[in-house]
């Protein structure tokens, strides 16, 4: 028998956040440690080894997913946002749990958004103001399990912002 760690390790970050993606789509299965290392087969202090906290690894969870969103104008930035806010509500709902700051990822694409506003005309503090509400919007939409199409909605939302619009009364 050799000691030490092994040459190829079965668990790593990556198959954790793999797992741990695909357990926080799952209606019927709460999202925990616990239930999570049972479905890897292995103990929970394993998984804890590899992110520290729970709190961690939801926030590697949120930081996976918004890697990943594309978007070169504030629209097409929400659009995909919407769409994978959409398929994790319940990692919406984990992320609105834990105290302190956002994940890196998240505040990565509010900061991009709010330049997007600003560079469409926006005043830095209405930049700032609108990108809430979008945000917000699309936290609200993916929450309420809104359909899966979230274009037309966003549509009315980001036109009723644009600079020049005579929003309706």
């Amino acid at each position: 028998m050799t000691r030490g760690r092994p040459a190829n390790p079965r668990l790593s970050r990556d198959a954790i956040l793999t797992e741990a993606l695909s357990l926080i789509r799952d209606p019927v299965q709460p999202f925990t440690i616990r239930t999570l290392a049972k479905r890897m087969s292995v103990t929970p202090m394993a998984i804890l080894h590899h992110f520290g906290s729970h709190d961690s690894l939801i926030h590697a969870m949120a930081d996976a997913i918004l890697a990943e969103i594309p978007g070169a104008s504030p629209k097409t930035l929400l659009a995909a946002y919407a769409k994978a806010a959409h398929r994790h509500p319940a990692l919406i709902l984990a992320l609105f749990r834990i105290p302190g700051p956002l994940p890196l990822q998240a505040r990565l694409l509010t900061e991009r958004l709010e330049i997007m506003l600003e560079n469409e005309g926006r005043s830095p503090d209405e930049a700032r103001l609108h990108r809430d509400i979008l945000i917000d919007w699309v936290h609200g939409m993916a929450l309420a399990q809104a359909p899966d199409d979230p274009a037309p909605a966003l549509n009315a939302l980001l036109d009723a912002l644009t600079p020049g619009c005579n929003a309706p009364r």
